[in-house]
């Protein structure tokens, strides 16, 4: 198993991957990837920062690698180049206590699904997101690739969500609405209405703070 970072989201990331296979059977071994080479050698929890990152464009041994990073843009970055490598896989991690039900929940590859997520049915994923601690995800719900949905937050039925979007802790997006890629909801706010165009909302009900079009 290569975890692809060094912070603290990659060492839960190498956490729950151990939690998923205590015994090592599927991967005897965890090992960090970094962008910067001063990282290299330094001891993190159930392994050590051992190689770079583009190391890995042209790496012909099979692995399974995770991206443990905590926000949008530097997973779909992270992740733009290492699917290059038809050597390396991305599984999705789910914490072994969920239930979530893979004819009612279909992901792609790459997500991160944290201790205490619900998600109930009918819902689609895409690739590399991140559910954090104790968030939710409501029916028929269509969410993105690249999200981060940090704890507590909670997706209602029927949102759509779109890519590289950040929920901070707590924030609550209400049934029905569809959220543009690359938006910020703050931590705590409600979105109450559909948000067509990208940037940071916050407050109750949400409101928007800084565009992010470009």
């Amino acid at each position: 198993m290569l975890i692809a970072g060094a912070g603290g989201l990659a060492k839960e990331a190498a956490q729950l991957a151990r939690r998923i296979d205590p015994t090592g059977e599927r991967w005897s071994h965890i090992r960090y990837v970094t962008s910067s080479a001063c990282e290299l050698g330094m001891i993190l929890p159930f392994g050590q920062v051992e190689l770079l990152e583009e190391q890995l464009l042209s790496r012909d041994v099979e692995a399974d690698v995770v991206i443990g990073a905590g926000y949008p843009e530097i997973r779909r970055r992270i992740a733009g180049n290492l699917l290059v490598n038809s050597a390396l896989s991305f599984p999705n991690l789910v914490h072994p206590t969920l239930e979530i039900d893979p004819r009612l929940v279909r992901l792609g590859q790459g997500n991160m699904i944290t201790q205490g997520t619900v998600m109930t049915c009918d819902i689609e994923i895409g690739d590399f997101n991140l559910f954090n601690w104790n968030c939710t995800v409501g029916h028929d719900a269509r969410i993105g690739s690249f999200n981060v949905i940090n704890p507590g937050a909670s997706v209602s039925g029927r949102v759509t969500l779109g890519d590289a979007c950040l929920l901070g802790t707590g924030a609550r997006i209400l049934e029905m609405l569809d959220i543009s890629s690359d938006t910020v909801i703050g931590a705590g706010a409600v979105v109450t209405r559909s948000i067509a165009n990208p940037g940071v909302y916050v407050g109750v009900p949400a409101r928007l703070l800084e565009d992010r079009a470009t």
